[in-house]
C-alpha cells in the first residue's frame, strides 16, 4: 500500500452508521472532506466484529456480510477523492456494557471495569475459539469491500490488549502469565486473518506503547511484544498509550467530568450523591497525566528501533514543526492524527500549504464525552464544522 504523504487519520469512532452498522451520508460526507483535505490514509472509526463486542457508543459501525456493497460504495468514494482507506475492527471485551453487547461482557478474566462498573465473565476455550473467528470473518469481509487494509484495534482497553494487559490477563492457562501467552490470542488472531485474506493484503495493529496502570504493560515489555508483532508479519504498528479506566490517559487535555455525568447511562443512573461528589473530585481522582505533545513518542521511538515494519505514531500531535521533527529523527515513519481532525478535517491540506500553525483543537475531550449520544463532532464553537 503506497500513500502520498504521511498523515493519517487515526481511528476515531463517528457515530455515523446505521442500525445495521452500515455507512450512512454522514460518513460519506466526512470521508470526502477528509480525504479532499489531502489525508493520505484514512483509518475507520472501529467496527465492532460480533454483536457482544459493541462499544456503547452512538452508531457504531460493523462489517457484515449484508453491507459489504455499502462499504464498497464508501471505499470508492473514498478512492475517488484521493485518498487510502483501512478498516479498524474490535472487540469491547470487557470495556463495554450488557445493554451494548446484549449478554454480560467477556474478558480474559473476571477483572472489573471501574470506569463502567461492569464485572465480565472469564472467556472459556470456546469464546476464545469464537472471537478469533469472528476478528478473522471480519477481515476477509474488509477485503471483499475493497479496503485498502486492515487494522487490529489492540490499544485502549479492548479485548485484545486485555489479553495483552497483566492487570485484566490473569489466566493460568496457555492464554495467560508469560509474555509468550499472552501474545498467543494475537498470533492467532493475526494468523487467522492473513489466511483469509492473502498474503499481500495489509494487516495493521495498533497498540499501547504504555498501558499507564501500575500493573499493565510498560513500555519495554510492549516494545518486545511489537517485535514480535513484526516478526510474525503484521505490516505497520500504531504506538497508542493508557486504557478506559486509567484516566483517559490515551487522550490527555481536559476531563468533561459534568458533560459526562450528563450522557453516560452509568453516571446519569448513579444516585445524588455520587454525580456530586463525582462533579467536584472525580478528575483528582482520574488523575490524567498533563497533555504534552507527541506524549507517546519516547515509546514509538523504542519500537521503532526494534521492528522491520513503518511505525505510526498518535497522541497530542499538533505542531507540524514536531510532526516533521519526528519523522525527519526516524522516531516513526507516519504521524497519526485524531482530535485535531475533528477540529478541522483539513489541517493535512493546511500543513501543505505550508502553513506552521498548530491544530486548533483545544483537548476539551467533549467529542469523547458524547460519542454515546450523537454523533462525532467537534463542540468547541470556534471550530468549523466537519460535516
Amino acid at each position: 500500500m503506497e500513500l502520498k504523504n504521511r498523515l493519517v487519520r487515526s481511528a476515531t469512532v463517528e457515530g455515523m452508521a446505521d442500525p445495521e452498522g452500515a455507512p450512512t451520508q454522514d460518513l460519506f460526507r466526512l470521508y470526502k472532506r477528509l480525504a479532499k483535505g489531502d489525508v493520505g490514509l484514512i483509518i475507520t472509526g472501529a467496527a465492532y466484529v460480533s454483536k457482544d463486542s459493541k462499544l456503547p457508543f452512538y452508531g457504531m459501525a460493523a462489517i457484515r456480510d449484508n453491507n459489504i456493497k455499502r462499504y464498497r460504495d464508501l471505499v470508492e468514494h473514498v478512492h475517488a477523492n484521493g485518498a487510502r482507506i483501512a478498516m479498524q475492527i474490535v472487540h469491547a471485551g470487557r470495556q463495554t456494557t450488557r445493554e451494548a453487547a446484549g449478554t454480560q461482557p467477556i474478558a480474559p478474566s473476571a477483572v472489573e471495569e471501574k470506569v463502567l462498573f461492569v464485572k465480565p465473565r472469564a472467556m472459556t476455550e470456546d469464546d476464545i475459539e469464537r472471537v478469533i473467528e469472528d476478528f478473522s470473518v471480519s477481515a476477509r469481509r474488509v477485503k471483499e469491500a475493497g479496503f485498502d487494509a486492515v487494522q487490529i484495534h489492540a490499544a485502549h482497553g479492548y479485548l485484545v490488549n486485555q489479553f495483552l494487559c497483566p492487570h485484566t490477563n490473569r489466566r493460568s492457562d496457555s492464554w495467560g502469565g508469560t509474555l509468550e501467552n499472552r501474545m498467543r490470542f494475537v498470533r492467532a488472531i493475526y494468523e487467522r486473518c492473513r489466511k483469509e485474506v492473502g498474503k499481500d493484503f495489509p494487516i495493521l495493529i495498533k497498540i499501547n506503547g504504555n498501558d499507564n496502570m501500575k500493573n499493565g504493560l510498560k513500555t519495554e515489555e510492549s516494545a518486545l511484544m511489537a517485535e514480535m508483532m513484526s516478526d510474525m508479519g503484521f505490516d505497520g504498528i500504531e504506538v497508542s498509550c493508557g486504557i478506559g479506566e486509567d484516566g483517559l490517559s490515551q487522550l490527555r487535555g481536559e476531563v468533561p467530568m459534568e458533560a459526562m455525568l450528563k450522557e453516560w447511562p452509568m453516571y446519569r443512573n448513579k444516585n445524588y450523591l455520587f454525580r456530586l461528589f463525582m462533579k467536584h473530585f472525580g478528575r483528582k481522582m482520574m488523575n490524567t497525566p498533563p497533555l504534552v505533545e507527541a506524549y507517546n513518542r519516547d515509546a514509538a521511538r523504542l519500537i521503532k528501533s526494534k521492528v522491520k515494519v513503518p511505525v505510526f505514531l498518535v497522541g497530542g500531535v499538533t505542531d507540524p514543526a514536531a510532526m516533521e521533527d519526528i519523522v525527519k529523527n526516524g522516531d516513526a515513519d507516519y504521524i497519526s492524527l485524531c482530535r485535531s481532525l475533528i477540529a478541522d478535517p483539513g489541517f493535512v491540506e493546511l500543513i501543505r500549504s505550508g502553513s506552521k500553525e498548530r491544530s486548533r483543537c483545544i483537548h476539551c475531550n467533549l467529542c469523547l464525552a458524547y460519542m454515546v449520544s450523537y454523533s462525532l463532532k467537534c463542540y468547541n464553537g470556534k471550530m468549523i464544522d466537519n460535516g
